[in-house]
Parts: structure tokens; C-alpha cells; sequence
């Protein structure tokens, strides 16, 4: 029998709210987590927590062993491997995004982002580190890499978050954005891949720095790979 809509929106809107509250870290890496704790937690029937999982164990957020589930810890080695991939797949991307792009989609880009800036709430910071890199890439109009994107940006959002938290770092993500997709408006294909790369690498710093100033919070279990 296929899911009415009212079910599908159900399930949507528990995998969205679960997703915030482990990218903000809310529910801590290394937690372990149960269906019917998340039931009661979050008013909802078994049948969308179990959806919602399944879709956050596919997406590196969940890890399941058996039964039961934890919240995925930060693993080091796996960061590592996400920013090298990452160096990889984004300079491609907006190479082709500087020749392909067209004006209204650069300016709604940067509307989408400077109203994240300037109007902060932490969903919509959230939101827009993932949205931005995910969109730049979608201008290449190549849906592999803009897929690939997606995924290596979501495994390192709730790490960014430690960084986002403060003004300053919102305030240098911001001003890093800025300038790679001033360089994709101005057809400047390897400015853009050289700006991409210079930003990888200062969130590759940060994200460690973070995560090691995080361990004394979220305990033993929270961090592998080192």
C-alpha cells in the first residue's frame, strides 16, 4: 500500500527535524538512540522514526548496530578522506559553473546567502553551508557532481557548526562564499577553483579545531579515527 500524502509529509518533516537536531548537535555524537525514545521525544509514531533513521543511517548521520542505534560519531579518518574527495569534485564544479551559470541563478545565489547572513538563525545557517556549495555545483547542470557535493558537504555540516556559532566565523564563511561566486559570475573558471580549494582547506582547520576543542563535551565515544 503506498504512503498517503499526509504520511509522506510526516515523514519529511520528522527526517528534517531529526537531521537539525544532530547537525546542531543536539542529540551528541556517540548517543545511543532508540525508536521509542524518539517517539516520545518527538510526538510521532513509530512508523516516520523508522523512516527518518533509515534515511540518516544512509547518510552517515545514524550508525545501526542491530537493533539499536547511536548517533554517528566524528570520525577523523573519514573527514580526512571527505575534504581530499572533496578537492577533488569541487574544482570541477565550478570550473563548469564559471563557463555555464546564468546571471539569475548567481543572483539567487547570493540573495539566499547574504539573507542567511544577515537575518542568522542556526537553521537557516545550516541550511544555506549545505545549500551553497550544493547549488554551486548544480550550475555545472553535471548531477553526478552536484549529488557528489551534497553528500561530502552533509558530512561535515555538524562540524562546521561548532564554527558557525560564533560571529566570526559566519563572518569568514560568508566573505570565503562571496568571493568564489563573485569569481563563477566573472567567468573566471580557475579563480573559482583556486578559491574553492584556499576554503576547503581553512574549513579542514577549522573542522579539526573544533572537533578537538569538542572533546571534553561530547566524551569518549564521539570521536574515532584517532
Amino acid at each position: 500500500m503506498m504512503a498517503s500524502t499526509g504520511q509522506q509529509a510526516d515523514e519529511r518533516d520528522i527526517l528534517s527535524r531529526l537531521r537539525f537536531a544532530i547537525l546542531s548537535l543536539d542529540l551528541v555524537p556517540g548517543e545511543a538512540v532508540s525508536e521509542r525514545a524518539l517517539e516520545a521525544q518527538f510526538q510521532v509514531s513509530r512508523t516516520p522514526i523508522r523512516e527518518a533513521l533509515f534515511h540518516l543511517v544512509r547518510d552517515g548521520l545514524v550508525v545501526r548496530d542491530g537493533r539499536s542505534y547511536a548517533i554517528a560519531p566524528f570520525d577523523m579518518a573519514e573527514i580526512d578522506e571527505v575534504f581530499a574527495f572533496r578537492d577533488i569534485v569541487e574544482p570541477a564544479a565550478v570550473r563548469l559553473a564559471a563557463k555555464l551559470a546564468t546571471p539569475e541563478q548567481i543572483a539567487a545565489i547570493r540573495h539566499s546567502m547574504n539573507f542567511s547572513h544577515e537575518e542568522f538563525t542556526p537553521e537557516r545557517w545550516l541550511e544555506m553551508g549545505l545549500d551553497f556549495h550544493v547549488r554551486c555545483a548544480a550550475l555545472s547542470r553535471n548531477r553526478c557532481l552536484e549529488t557528489a557535493l551534497q553528500d561530502v558537504t552533509l558530512r561535515t555540516l555538524r562540524a562546521r557548526w561548532l564554527s558557525f556559532a560564533s560571529e566570526e566565523g559566519r563572518a569568514t564563511t560568508h566573505r570565503e562564499h562571496s568571493a568564489i561566486l563573485n569569481l563563477i559570475e566573472a567567468r573566471d573558471a580557475e579563480g573559482a577553483a583556486r578559491a574553492v580549494l584556499a576554503h576547503s582547506a581553512s574549513v579542514r582547520l577549522e573542522v579539526r579545531d573544533a572537533i578537538e576543542n569538542a572533546r571534553l563535551f561530547m566524551g569518549r565515544r564521539g570521536i574515532v579515527g584517532e
